[in-house]
């Protein structure tokens, strides 16, 4: 078998699928398509909102690559596919194929105890793995949900840093490494973290070397001086209402989990290097689809920075971006050699969704046929529980968070129990069972008490971060 034929064959086995060869349309896209995707995206072709890029590479080329919007409402600077902007947690793959890349060079192994590039850590009993890092199943509470339990603010400033002092202070983890798959910024900060140390560089200069500069990639940057400049930068936007915008500052300098920004042909070679290999070659391409596999044996969809998903029979590799106002996606078709890249600079564009919209136009073929939707079920509501005055005063008082150091403060107001944090403000709380709440935020209280059945403190959880302790301060 001559060596590109075998390649390509190796790469659709390692993705789920034969590849087509001679793709779905060549060099150019029909004017049917492209008519309907101009009109998909049709309603951002204006000067006064934000915008965004999509592009349809197929075979290498960029079929498809139209803009619409503004990158800059107050300059009246217009969104181009050249444009520069942040793409969120797509970045998550190419901090993975850096990862596989050290580790065909020697200098890291998969399942690396990460202890052993971080000695500081705590030891929490069961190793965690490089492994468990790209997979979200290292039990590591997640950054910005831990933080916004210890009243951070949306703009406030994240540091690289910050995620090793986080996890330095950590008393416990979410689950045991390995048990459960949990999405985890932080463990992609660490990743990018271990970049830097394996490879003996900073990170944007290890990646401008291995990855962006093989790839053509000259108008890619990492955010890792708070508010630094790139040429070409779009704003970051939100709604303030009815084409009403707000700036929405980006303030990381954390890398590894995202901070990268580039333009639309930029991402466009990189989506493309799932199909040449370029970068990485074809083991390398079979690392980055293998999957996740729980300790129970269970195999998740994630796999290295990518998720493995389907539209109809088509196997699909994807990941959505967003940070700050920024938003991005990229889905790679391996039967197709194809790939969808977008991102915008408005918080209110819904990637995913445009995403599959553009998969309905490229493949209508692939359309569910008579799979109708499941009929609603009628959820019973619970009976409210009521608590006397004095049950809910018995839950008054300071409670102090040790990995946070952090307090909150619980007081009776009006009948209802009210949880104050410093920055974040008040919160009801409304009982579920007995000593179980769930916030007006919707993070969940369960209190604990000692064997004579005194309050000792109560356990806080939100989406990302499980179970952790807040101890009663004594009076």
């Amino acid at each position: 078998m001559k060596p590109m034929l075998r390649f390509f064959t190796l790469l659709s086995l390692a993705f789920g699928g034969p590849l087509s060869f001679a793709g779905l349309y060549g060099q150019t896209l029909d004017s049917a398509r492209t008519s309907q995707l101009d009109a998909l995206f049709r309603e951002y072709d204006r000067t006064d909102r934000p915008g965004l890029a999509v592009g349809i590479v197929q075979q290498g080329a960029l079929v498809y690559s139209k803009s619409f919007g503004m990158a800059n409402l107050e300059t009246r600077t217009v969104f181009t596919p050249e444009t520069v902007s942040d793409i969120g947690s797509v970045a998550k793959q190419i901090t993975c194929m850096a990862i596989v890349l050290l580790e065909q060079q020697g200098k890291l192994s998969f399942d690396d105890d990460i202890r052993a590039f971080f000695p500081g850590l705590p030891d929490f009993g069961t190793p965690i793995t490089i492994r468990h890092l790209v997979h979200h199943t290292s039990g590591l509470r997640e950054i910005y949900a831990m933080l916004e339990l210890g009243g951070w603010i949306g703009g406030d400033g994240i540091r690289q840093e910050d995620a090793l002092t986080m996890v330095s202070h950590l008393k416990e983890l979410n689950f045991k490494p390995g048990d459960q798959y949990a999405y985890c910024n932080t463990a992609y900060m660490l990743l990018g973290e271990i970049i830097q140390r394996a490879g003996g560089k900073p990170y944007e200069a290890w990646m401008r070397e291995h990855i962006f500069e093989p790839l053509g990639m000259r108008q890619t940057y990492v955010m890792d001086i708070q508010g630094e400049l790139f040429p070409n930068c779009a704003e970051s936007y939100g709604s303030a209402g009815p084409d009403s915008w707000v700036k929405i500052y980006d303030n990381s300098t954390a890398f590894g989990q995202g901070g990268i920004y580039t333009t639309l042909p930029d991402l466009a070679k990189w989506a493309d290097n799932f199909r040449t290999g370029k970068v990485g070659g074809e083991s390398g391409l079979r690392q980055m689809a293998q999957r996740g596999v729980l300790n129970s044996g269970d195999t998740l969809r994630y796999a290295f920075g990518i998720e493995h998903g389907r539209h109809g029979n088509l196997a699909l590799l994807q990941h959505s971006g967003a940070s700050a106002g920024y938003r991005a996606m990229l889905t790679y078709v391996p039967e197709q050699g194809l790939a969808i890249v977008m991102k915008a600079n408005f918080a209110g564009f819904n990637s995913e969704l445009f995403n599959q919209k553009v998969l309905q136009i490229l493949f209508p073929e692939e359309q569910k046929s008579g799979a109708g939707a499941t009929p609603a079920q009628k959820i019973s509501k619970p009976e409210e529980l009521r608590l006397s005055a004095e049950q809910l005063a018995a839950y008054a008082g300071t409670y102090f968070c040790p990995e946070l150091e952090s307090y909150y403060r619980i007081r009776v107001d009006g009948g209802r129990l009210i949880l104050n944090q410093r920055r974040l403000g008040d919160f009801i709380l409304k009982p579920e069972e007995a000593d179980r709440f769930v916030s007006s935020s919707g993070f969940n209280l369960q209190f604990e008490r000692d064997k004579k059945s005194r309050l000792t403190g109560f356990r806080i959880s939100n989406s990302r971060v499980l179970r952790l302790w807040v101890e009663k301060q004594k009076e």
